[in-house]
C-alpha cells in the first residue's frame, strides 16, 4: 500500500484529529481489513467527501492513525526522578519499557497492533518517525553517559544507531509478532544489558584482547 505524504489543508486540525480518532475507533471495532472511509465518515456523521478533503487518500489515512498510535500509546514516559538515575540505567528502562508498551498492543491491542505491523512491513512515514524519536532520545542518554564518563567517547549518533539496531528485536512489532510466547531465546533484560554494556569503557585486560 503506498503511503501519500501531503495532507490537504492541514489547518484544519481539530477535524484531522476527529478523523484520527474515528478511524482507530473503526479499526478497533472492525479490524483494518474490513474497515474503509465510509465507516470512518459514518462514526463522524459526515460524508466521504468530507475526509479525502483533509487526506489525499485511504493510504494517508492509516499511516495517520499509525503515527497517533505510536506517538501516544506506544511512547514511553521514563519513570520520575530519571535524571537522578544513571545514563545506563535510563538506557535499559528506556529499552525495556518500550517493549513493554509493544507487547502490551500485541495481547491487549490486536487490530491496532496489525496495522503497526504494516506500517513497519511497509516502511510507513509512520513508523520511520517513531523509530527516529527512539534514536534521537537514545542519543541523548548516550550523550549524557559519555558526559559523566559511563561510557567510552565515540560518536554518539553512531553509538546510538548501533545501540538501536542491536535491540530492534525488541521494538519491531514484525518481529515481536512473529515470536512465540514460549521461545528460548535472550531474554530482553539479558539483550538491553549486552547491548548497554557495550558502551561502557573497556578494561585495560579488553583492550589488550581486542588487539590480538
Amino acid at each position: 500500500m503506498e503511503i501519500g505524504t501531503t495532507v490537504k489543508n492541514q489547518p484544519q486540525t481539530g477535524y484531522f484529529s476527529s478523523i484520527i480518532e474515528a478511524g482507530t475507533a473503526a479499526c478497533r471495532l472492525y479490524g483494518l481489513s474490513k474497515t474503509n472511509v465510509v465507516d470512518i465518515a459514518r462514526l463522524l456523521g459526515k460524508s466521504p467527501a468530507s475526509v479525502y478533503k483533509i487526506f489525499p487518500s485511504k493510504a494517508a489515512i492509516w499511516d495517520a492513525i499509525a503515527g497517533n498510535f505510536f506517538e501516544t500509546d506506544l511512547c514511553f514516559t521514563p519513570s520520575a526522578g530519571g535524571e537522578l538515575t544513571s545514563a545506563a540505567s535510563r538506557l535499559k528502562e528506556t529499552a525495556l519499557g518500550q517493549h513493554r508498551l509493544m507487547l502490551r498492543a500485541r495481547h491487549g491491542d490486536s487490530q491496532m497492533f496489525d496495522l503497526i505491523v504494516l506500517a513497519a512491513e511497509g516502511n510507513w512515514p509512520s513508523f520511520r518517525d517513531h523509530l527516529k524519536r527512539l534514536q534521537a532520545y537514545v542519543a541523548e542518554l548516550v550523550a549524557t553517559g559519555i558526559a559523566t564518563e559511563e561510557f567510552a567517547p565515540r560518536n554518539v549518533d553512531t553509538a546510538a544507531a548501533c545501540f538501536c539496531a542491536s535491540i530492534i528485536s525488541l521494538w519491531d512489532p514484525r518481529i515481536i509478532g512473529a515470536v512465540p510466547v514460549n521461545h528460548n531465546e535472550l531474554s530482553p533484560h539479558e539483550l538491553a544489558s549486552f547491548a548497554v554494556a557495550a558502551l561502557r569503557p573497556s578494561s585495560p585486560g579488553e583492550e589488550s584482547m581486542a588487539a590480538e
